[in-house]
């Protein structure tokens, strides 16, 4: 499968996802928390898709970007994270896609987004580290939805980087 394919299959799905859960979720353009903090797993594709995203900036953003990279380090802002948004938003990866969901993730745990803690997504259903709601009944996470595909070995936008 092509990843863009799955992408567009991937997005229709999130899509039904977030209508679902819209009442929980309060992401909106220029809030940017969860980018401001993170680990970013990503797969060999979804980097080279990132690149492709890249190479369609124009050469002030593509500066900004590399500057940004300079400065990354493991658990630090995304480097494309520019003005509180994200300068390949078209090309983000698998994580930002699903991030601002509650679903349910390995041995049947709930993962919540980090920005619960901050009164944003699903904070009006989470009290004391339970969430008082049915999480969406799949596993987001980059690696169980990549799980059977071909899609390459999987690293932190931070180690991806430090070896371009």
């Amino acid at each position: 499968m092509k990843y863009t394919d799955f992408l567009k299959n991937l997005d229709k799905r999130l899509e039904k996802y977030f209508e679902l859960h819209k009442e929980y979720v309060c992401c909106k353009k220029g809030c940017s928390f969860c980018c401001e903090k993170g680990d970013y797993p990503l797969s060999q594709a979804e980097l080279e898709y990132i690149m492709i995203g890249f190479s369609k900036l124009n050469d002030q953003l593509k500066i900004k970007v590399q500057k940004n990279i300079k400065l990354m380090k493991k658990g630090g802002k995304c480097p494309f994270l520019i003005n509180k948004e994200c300068a390949i938003y078209q090309f983000r990866p698998i994580i930002c896609r699903v991030h601002g969901l509650a679903y349910l993730c390995k041995e049947n745990m709930v993962k919540v987004p980090y920005c619960v803690n901050n009164n944003k997504n699903y904070a009006n259903a989470y009290d004391n580290g339970q969430i008082n709601i049915n999480p969406i009944a799949e596993n987001l996470d980059t690696s169980a939805i990549i799980k059977n595909l071909d899609f390459g070995e999987i690293r932190n936008l931070a180690e991806w980087v430090n070896n371009i």
